[in-house]
């Protein structure tokens, strides 16, 4: 959903959030994870920190913005997905490839870990990311000989792809740091605790 902005000129902000979540096990919960049980003043439930506290947010502040017959500052697509945590095919990435008009003129975006602030020499901080880790899709394909499980084999495809899933799994893979992540911290900014 597109929301106009006052300025349309300036580019559009994506605010998106997803609607999955991962299972669980009711066995392992001291509340039914899948009710929205409200236990020693918080909201426990499957989803409840990821993310559907910051979709509750985006969905609130941008009713607070609409009611009071005001609207954003520049052009908000607002977006929920049903599969980020399941590598988000056949969501974002589905969008992103057959409907990118969605996202014409967007410039930022804003997702999760928006929910909480941490407390950094004594002052109130809230986290802002701005970068992410990304995955290495790989297919291993191992040959080896066909025979029944009562024998001892040698070449065997099942060992040799097993010996390479280690092999990947100990290696140290080098860190690449992003610009922001080296950027020195600039002194010329004022505190913005003054």
């Amino acid at each position: 959903m597109r929301v106009p902005g006052r300025n349309r000129d300036a580019g559009a902000l994506v605010v998106h959030g997803h609607l999955d979540v991962v299972p669980a096990d009711p066995e392992a919960w001291s509340v039914d994870p899948f009710a929205g049980v409200i236990k020693d003043g918080l909201l426990w439930g499957r989803g409840a920190v990821d993310m559907k506290n910051m979709d509750a947010m985006i969905l609130a502040a941008l009713g607070d913005i609409l009611g009071a017959g005001d609207a954003p500052a520049r052009d908000l697509v607002v977006a929920f997905f049903a599969d980020e945590e399941a590598g988000g095919v056949l969501g974002s990435h589905h969008l992103v490839d057959t409907r990118p008009g969605l996202f014409a003129g967007a410039t930022e975006a804003i997702s999760e870990v928006g929910g909480y602030s941490i407390t950094l020499g004594g002052q109130r901080a809230y986290l802002l990311q701005t970068g992410e880790k990304a995955l290495i899709w790989i297919k291993l394909v191992a040959r080896g000989d066909a025979a029944h499980g009562s024998r001892l084999i040698r070449n065997n495809a099942v060992t040799k792809l097993a010996t390479a899933v280690a092999a990947i799994g100990s290696q140290d893979w080098p860190i690449r740091l992003t610009g922001t992540t080296t950027q020195p911290a600039r002194r010329d900014r004022p505190d913005p605790r003054r």
